[in-house]
């Protein structure tokens, strides 16, 4: 379990620098690569598709730990090796 969550911010980075992401839907990528000037927009357009795909879930976490921080509290001293101060 604390392997799969070391590794899940490296999945989340590779994903975030991927050199082509397949984030346009297909009318979108016709428009960009038909212009030359769009052309230059188009990785700032992946990311914002990107930044739109992960917003609600990290808005969401936020709201989680806000409401329910002790299981996070518990999870971070458990990855971190550390024992809870009781």
């Amino acid at each position: 379990m604390t392997r799969r969550l070391a590794l899940a911010p490296l999945a989340a980075s590779l994903a975030l620098v991927a050199r082509e992401a397949a984030a346009q839907c297909s009318m979108c990528q016709q428009v960009v690569t038909q212009s030359p000037e769009a052309q230059a927009t188009a990785q700032q357009l992946n990311l914002a598709i990107l930044l739109m795909f992960f917003a609600p879930y990290v808005v969401l976490a936020s709201l989680a730990f806000i409401v329910f921080p002790e299981p996070f509290k518990h999870l971070l001293l458990r990855i971190t090796g550390r024992h809870p101060s009781r």
